[in-house]
């Protein structure tokens, strides 16, 4: 009995020697495993990323290629596409910016051709509204429409948009590629389109559109009349000063008597029309073009639009015109969906008044570090001037409601009523005006002529 037990005691002895053993051996292996990994990632760290692709291959152990074989060959075109795609956009890096001159370039001179075709884009629009609203499908609506243009420049357009389209092109891209269509028309065809609401959308922007087209028809028909008396009295003045105050002011200076101030400011502008005069008229045209063109194209503009701001009449109807803008742009588009970020630069990238576009650049700004719409007008200076503060009022009101596009849209209206009445009494503000300075350079000129030859006459007569 004490033999076998001793015997049962040395063997459960040599298992237990055996399991140590066995776990000291595994415990080395899984060290020498972590301190190989440990090398190889330091080495992965140490080397660059491109020379890593066969290096890393190279030294990798038999057992784990044996055991996924199929992943690392997957792996080694990969990483040669890799160091080949990195030298390849290198290469398109470098063309990126003949490119964009390129584009830009394009869009310049697509805009030159496209200038005067106000009436054809809006017609555009119409037509397509109208025929999506009845059901027609959009490559569908776009075709009739190429058929039933007859302007050549806008049925090309038409083909290229429909083409697009065709192509698998959204319509808003297609539309943004011909360098026609306003961000704000864009955005609400974008927005429409992606949210399956093209048709309401378009509908909504071809009665804005129509709404803008007969506020600009009252107002081009309002500055019909001072536009016609001041081409007059230019042509009067000028034939005043070439024809007839030549013989007067001979009359004049053969009295030989002291003349007033008035009278040799008028002798003095006579000699310049005799004298320069197939200079001075040409010159003076060119000039007037070039002041417009200058205020259409460049900052010089905003000179001019100070100045068209201080008239009265035309200062308060381009105030109530822009505000209704604000209100319609701002809201349409956040009525159709567009967030309030991109519908302020919408409105931004529209404004062609220089002052409106900076106050709507300074508000983006705020907006977009976190502040509301009071805190936005309370920071920006001069805000007052631009929207009046029962504006202001209504705008923050309906931010703190949630129904900003809705009130928007009530001061556009508001606004829209305001700008019209004004257009409408235009021609009553600007009538005394001109008959004002008429009158006077009228009243200047006789008064030139008449005083010395009362002055002599009176003279002959003690």
């Amino acid at each position: 009995m004490p033999r076998a037990k001793r015997k049962s005691s040395a063997a459960k002895k040599a298992t237990r020697k055996k399991k140590q053993s066995r776990s000291r051996d595994s415990k080395s292996r899984a060290a020498a495993k972590r301190q190989k990994k440990v090398k190889k990632e330091i080495e992965e760290v140490e080397e660059p990323e491109v020379e890593e692709t066969e290096d890393v291959e190279e030294s990798e152990e038999p057992e784990e290629q044996e055991e996924v074989p199929q992943e690392e060959e997957e792996e080694k075109p990969k990483k040669k596409r890799f160091s080949f795609s990195f030298r390849k956009k290198k290469e398109k890096d470098f063309d990126i910016e003949p490119a964009k001159q390129k584009g830009q370039l394009g869009q310049f001179f697509a805009s030159i051709n496209n200038l005067g075709m106000g009436k054809q884009r809006v017609a555009m629009i119409q037509s397509l509204a109208m025929m999506m609203n009845a059901g027609l499908p959009l490559i569908d609506a776009l075709t009739t429409l190429e058929k039933e243009v007859r302007h050549k420049a806008t049925k090309k357009i038409v083909r290229r948009i429909s083409a697009a389209v065709e192509s698998g092109t959204p319509l808003w891209r297609a539309m943004e590629q011909q360098y026609l269509f306003t961000p704000y028309e864009l955005a609400l065809v974008r927005i429409g389109e992606e949210a399956g609401n093209l048709a309401r959308n378009l509908e909504y922007l071809s009665v804005q559109q129509e709404k803008d087209r007969a506020l600009r028809a009252k107002v081009k028909m309002a500055m019909i009349y001072p536009t016609i008396v001041m081409v007059l009295m230019f042509i009067i003045v000028m034939g005043l000063g070439m024809f007839v105050l030549p013989n007067l002011i001979q009359v004049l200076l053969s009295l030989n008597a002291d003349l007033p101030i008035t009278t040799r400011a008028v002798i003095y502008v006579t000699n310049l029309f005799t004298e320069y005069g197939a200079v001075a008229i040409p010159s003076l045209i060119g000039g007037f073009i070039v002041v417009l063109l200058l205020s259409k194209f460049t900052s010089f503009r905003v000179v001019t639009q100070w100045f068209a701001f201080r008239i009265p009449g035309i200062g308060t109807l381009g105030r109530h015109a822009t505000i209704a803008r604000f209100g319609v742009i701002l809201g349409g588009l956040l009525k159709a969906g567009v967030p309030l970020t991109e519908a302020l630069k919408s409105l931004e990238n529209v404004t062609h008044i220089v002052a409106y576009k900076k106050f709507y650049k300074k508000l983006l700004e705020h907006i977009l570090l976190g502040d509301s719409f009071s805190k936005s007008f309370e920071a920006i200076k001069g805000s007052n001037k631009l929207l009046p503060i029962s504006v202001q009022q209504l705008v923050v009101t309906g931010e703190q409601s949630g129904t900003l596009s809705e009130t928007l849209l009530k001061i556009a209206d508001i606004y829209e009523k305001k700008a019209e009445e004004t257009a409408e009494k235009l021609p009553v503000i600007l009538e005394p005006m001109l008959l004002l300075f008429i009158g006077g350079l009228v009243g200047t000129i006789a008064f030139a002529i008449i005083t010395p030859i009362y002055s002599v006459v009176g003279n002959v007569g003690r």
